[in-house]
């Protein structure tokens, strides 16, 4: 019989790790049946029914874990399968576990972060993911929501540096720059921010594109108070704005330089728009921009490494 389970569960992680999530449900339940305890193949048969959105795949992690109640990769895989049926407070018991035992288990770190904020432990939530970073590459899901959660706290310093040590290791990811750019341009920090919006430039050739880390640089140049280099850039804007804002900004650009506002249809002078509407503008031009980063970076799955 062992040699029957052994190729059961070959066959089993072999479909699993092709993607043929039926194929190896049904190789993991052949060999349930004739080894109804087997953990290896509980395990596989559980994972492989959260993928099929299979009634029966919390049980058989939930079966394993009883058979062995010391083994982390039950636990953890437990807690995924509770997460996705919506059972949020035992998903959490069971990540739980799983970090006593394998206190290494940064996914498992990781879901107990999200899982302590969704219930409002926000502080809680933060630190299970800073602890989670820590052991993981440096731009795994956790830093990435690490950078997120300090930034919704105002607490925008330490976003800056998760979201240089992803720009760091992973220097082609277009949202960790623009992280860096921002954060850097919130602290003040503004030849760092005005870097970050080059290399942007630099890396983002998607056509319609090419305005967005203009505006950025823009927006540094504006907290400068310098007028020149920004009408340069406003000028390079011009030609290749997506949404148009070139002619208020040249106009405001102009006023604070110390010229004239432009006249309009009629020969009379249009007035400039204020900092405050300039500001809301290029930022959302940039709140844009960065869900447009976003979703290419969730098409790419959510960890940028391996």
């Amino acid at each position: 019989m062992g040699s029957t389970v052994d190729d059961a569960r070959d066959r089993a992680r072999g479909f699993w790790d092709a993607a043929d999530f039926d194929a190896s449900l049904s190789a993991a339940l052949e060999g349930l049946g004739s080894a109804p305890d087997d953990v290896e193949l509980l395990v596989v048969a559980g994972r492989a029914g959260v993928e099929l959105d299979s009634e029966d795949a919390v049980g058989y992690l939930r079966r394993a874990t009883e058979l062995a109640p010391d083994n982390a990769s039950a636990w953890h895989h437990l807690g995924e399968a509770l997460a996705a049926d919506g059972d949020t407070e035992e998903a959490e018991a069971a990540f739980r576990r799983a970090v006593e035992l394998d206190p290494d288990d940064q996914l498992a770190i990781t879901h107990l972060g999200h899982t302590a904020l969704a219930a409002g432990r926000r502080e809680e939530g933060v630190g299970y993911l800073a602890r989670a970073a820590d052991i993981a590459h440096a731009a795994s899901s956790a830093s990435i929501s690490l950078v997120d959660m300090y930034r919704s706290m105002g607490q925008y310093e330490d976003a800056l540096t998760q979201a240089r040590r992803i720009a760091e290791a992973t220097p082609e990811d277009r949202t960790a720059w623009l992280d860096v750019a921002e954060l850097s341009l919130q602290t003040g920090q503004l030849d760092e921010a005005r870097g970050a919006f080059e290399r942007l430039r630099e890396l983002d050739e998607v056509p319609g594109h090419e305005a967005y880390p203009l505006h950025g640089m823009i927006q540094v140049e504006l907290a400068r108070d310098r007028w020149e280099p920004a009408g340069d850039l406003v000028a390079q804007a011009a030609a290749i704005d997506p949404h148009g804002l070139s002619t208020g900004l040249a106009a405001f650009v102009r006023e604070q330089a110390g010229g004239q506002a432009a006249d309009d249809d009629a020969g009379e002078a249009s007035p400039a728009p204020t900092r405050e509407e300039i500001d809301v503008v290029l930022a959302g031009s940039l709140a844009d921009y960065r869900r447009m980063l976003a979703d290419d970076r969730l098409l790419r799955g959510g960890d940028l490494v391996g």
